[in-house]
């Protein structure tokens, strides 16, 4: 029998490539959790038989910061009370941010809903651990949203000009591949730390980003390796 891993914001961007990347992982499969689970009360049923969770679901923008708040840490309790009820959990992996000390609503949610994991998996008798993430770029990421690298991929794709705002300065960055790999790690190996502070695979100038995409000869892949991924992430957006 199959060793299952539930993802919570399985329809995600990371969600997804995680779940891709457990199914093609031999004696694995992964559970995808999306919004209905949580809306139709699911997650008792959806996290039998799995071994591991992995919480990935929540917001990251929104206009009402005490809104973005509340919501990120009712699907946090709503899965830590349903881990709670599931025999079969040994481990729950939540995914935070490296900027987690930031004073905003969303890095709050990251820094209390990693807590409470950390409360409710003693209680429990059981592993938590929470990974704090460097800036995630690749196929399948939301331009437009909270990622410079996605926004100038998707305009780069429609030959649209690039904008970089004075002071824009360097991003950390991990690309999605590598991250899947860690959160594998996370969610299955043994003698795992917590927290699993990743680090960054790339530090890049934003200028230079957009330097990079333009000179791109959209029809041939770059031999140099960000060149290689940046590249891949504007040729295989959805």
């Amino acid at each position: 029998m199959n060793r299952r891993i539930a993802i919570t914001g399985a329809a995600g961007f990371i969600g997804r490539a995680l779940a891709e990347r457990i199914d093609r992982e031999t004696g694995f499969e992964s559970v995808r959790i999306v919004r209905c689970d949580f809306e139709q009360g699911r997650l008792f049923e959806r996290l039998a038989g799995c071994e591991a969770v992995v919480h990935l679901a929540g917001l990251s923008r929104g206009d009402d910061p005490e809104a973005l708040y509340q919501v990120n840490m009712e699907l946090t309790e709503s899965v830590a009370e349903a881990v709670m009820r599931t025999a079969s959990i040994r481990r729950m992996v939540f995914c935070s941010t490296t900027h987690e000390a930031k004073e905003s609503a969303y890095h709050a949610s990251k820094r209390d809903g990693r807590a409470y994991f950390d409360v409710v998996a003693a209680k429990k008798g059981i592993e938590s651990i929470g990974v704090l993430m460097p800036n995630v770029f690749g196929p399948g990421g939301r331009p437009f949203y909270n990622s410079v690298v996605a926004t100038f991929c998707k305009l780069r794709s429609e030959n649209k000009p690039l904008t970089v705002h004075p002071g824009a300065g360097s991003v950390k960055l991990i690309y999605i591949d590598s991250l899947v790999e860690k959160l594998l790690t996370a969610a299955t190996a043994s003698g795992v730390v917590n927290p699993l502070i990743l680090s960054e695979e790339y530090e890049v100038e934003v200028a230079e980003i957009a330097r990079l995409l333009e000179s791109f000869d959209l029809n041939g892949c770059p031999q140099e390796r960000f060149a290689r991924d940046l590249w891949k992430s504007i040729n295989l957006i959805p």
